[in-house]
C-alpha cells in the first residue's frame, strides 16, 4: 500500500483526465479487474457496464454500473503508472516496473519470515510480443513465451508462498560500456573470502537476501549447480542445495564418471557422499542409486539419515521395490515443486492475465505481481487457521466484492 500511496496514485494522477484517483478507487478499479478475473467467455470487457438485460445466452453475467462508471475505468485504465520516479538520461526499457518489483520484495523482506526450506525456480510471466523487455522462450514451461522471473518460495505446512522474485532482463539489461548499469552487490568478489562471483552465483546471492545469516535452507534445480554460487551462499549464512547435471562438462570438484562408476551394479536407494573441504568449507557431493541414474546433489550440508516417512518405489524386473528418501533427497522433493504450485494456483483455474487484457508490457508485470499477492494471501490465511487453502476462484470473488465496496476515506 505504500507503493501505491507513494508511486503508483500520484504517477497516475499526473496522466489522468477527470477527478484525481484516490486510494478508495483505485482498490474498487483493482476489484472491478479481479471480479472479471472470475468468469471466462467474456470477449468485449464493455459488456460488464452493458445497458442490456442480464441474458443466460450472452453477455457478462453482471454489471459493474453501481461500482464505477466504463468512462472512469477506462480513464483509469489510459493513466496508469507504476512508477513516480525521474526516467534515467540512458535507455532502460525496465524502468516502468522497477520500482514495482522492488516493493513488493521490500514488503516481504520487512513483514515475512519465510520457513527453514525454502525453493528457488523459475516462473513464466506470459507475454507474445516477442519485442518486448526481456522477452524469453523457455519450451519446458506450460507458459514458454514472455518474461522469465526467477522466484523463490517457501512451503510452511505444504502452503507454498512466493516471497521474492527477480525479472530476467537478459540482453536488455541496461549496459554502459560493458559493466551493468544497477551493478549487484554480490558481483566481482566476496571481499571476505576472495572468491569470484558468477552470474548464476550472484543471482542465488540475491535472491537469498532476506535470510542471509540465518542458516535455513535452500534448494534448487540442475540450473543452479555451480559449485562456487553453494559456497558463496554458505559464507553469507545459507545452505544450498542443487541437483547435479552434466552440461558440456560436470561442474567443479564433481567427479561425476568416477561417480557413475563406483555406484554401477549398486542396489537401489544405495547412497553415498563424497565429502570435500574447499577453501576450508565442507562440500559435499550426495549420491543415491536410482533405476537408471544415480542422483547427485550438491551442497555444504545433510546427513544420509533415512527418512521414514517418505518412502518411494521403482519397478525392477516387474515387481514393485520400495525404499526410504535419505534427507538431502527428501528435502529436495518435498520442496521442489513449491514454486510451481504458487505458479499453478496464479492460473488455475483462470489466470489474472489471461482476462485482464492488456498490450502494456508493465501492465502485464502488474497483473504477475497482483497474481502472486492473491496466491499468497489465499495460502497465508489458510496457515493461519490451519485449515485446507479455499478455492482461488472463491477467494477471489469475496476479495473483489470486498475491494470494491471498500469505504477507505
Amino acid at each position: 500500500e505504500k507503493w501505491v500511496l507513494e508511486a503508483v496514485i500520484p504517477a497516475t494522477n499526473k496522466e489522468i483526465e477527470g477527478d484525481i484517483l484516490t486510494l478508495q478507487e483505485f482498490y474498487v478499479y483493482l476489484g472491478c479487474h479481479i471480479f472479471m478475473a472470475c468468469f471466462e467467455g467474456i470477449s468485449d470487457r464493455r459488456l460488464w457496464w452493458s445497458s442490456k438485460p442480464i441474458s443466460i445466452k450472452e453477455g457478462a453475467p453482471f454489471r459493474l454500473h453501481e461500482y464505477m462508471s466504463l468512462r472512469r475505468f477506462n480513464a483509469i485504465t489510459s493513466a496508469m503508472r507504476y512508477t513516480n520516479k525521474v526516467p534515467p538520461e540512458f535507455e532502460d526499457r525496465f524502468f516502468d516496473v522497477r520500482e514495482m518489483i522492488d516493493a513488493f520484495n521490500d514488503h516481504y523482506a520487512a513483514n515475512y519470515s519465510p520457513s527453514w526450506l525454502n525453493c528457488l525456480d523459475e516462473s513464466m510471466n506470459s507475454f507474445l510480443n516477442k519485442y518486448c523487455p526481456g522477452f524469453m522462450s523457455v519450451p519446458r514451461k506450460p507458459h514458454p513465451l514472455g518474461n522469465e522471473y526467477h522466484s523463490i518460495a517457501d512451503g510452511d505446512d505444504g502452503k507454498p508462498v512466493m516471497w521474492r522474485i527477480k525479472l530476467q532482463e537478459g540482453k536488455d539489461r541496461p549496459m554502459n560500456g560493458g559493466k551493468p548499469r544497477y551493478p549487484s552487490k554480490f558481483e566481482d568478489k566476496n571481499p571476505n573470502s576472495g572468491r569470484k562471483f558468477t552470474k548464476t552465483s550472484t543471482l542465488m546471492c540475491e535472491m537469498t537476501e532476506p535470510i542471509h545469516g540465518t542458516g535455513r535452507i535452500v534448494s534448487m534445480d540442475s540450473g543452479f549447480c555451480v559449485t562456487v554460487g553453494i559456497l558463496h551462499l554458505h559464507d553469507l549464512g545459507v545452505y544450498g542445495q542443487s541437483l547435479i547435471k552434466k552440461r558440456k562438462y560436470w561442474p567443479k570438484h564433481v567427479p561425476g564418471k568416477q561417480i557413475d562408476d563406483y555406484f554401477e551394479g549398486k542396489e537401489l536407494g544405495f547412497t553415498k557422499t563424497l565429502r570435500q573441504e574447499i577453501d576450508g568449507i565442507p562440500f559435499n557431493v550426495h549420491c543415491t542409486r536410482d533405476d537408471r541414474y544415480v542422483t547427485k546433489m550438491m551442497s555444504t550440508h545433510g546427513l544420509l539419515e533415512e527418512v521414514a516417512d517418505h518412502k518411494t518405489y521403482r519397478q525392477k524386473d516387474g515387481v514393485n521395490v520400495t525404499f526410504n528418501y535419505v534427507e538431502y533427497l527428501s528435502r529436495h522433493n518435498r520442496s521442489k515443486h513449491w514454486v510451481d504450485d504458487v505458479n499453478n494456483r496464479r492460473h488455475d483455474p483462470i489466470g489474472l492475465e489471461q482476462v485482464w487484457h492488456t498490450k502494456w508490457w508493465p501492465t502485464r508485470q502488474f497483473t504477475f505481481v497482483c497474481s502472486v499477492a492473491e496466491a499468497n494471501a489465499v495460502q497465508c490465511r489458510a496457515r493461519a487457521r490451519k485449515e485446507t487453502p479455499t478455492p482461488q476462484l472463491d477467494f477471489r470473488r469475496a476479495l473483489a466484492i470486498k475491494m470494491m465496496t471498500n469505504k477507505i476515506s
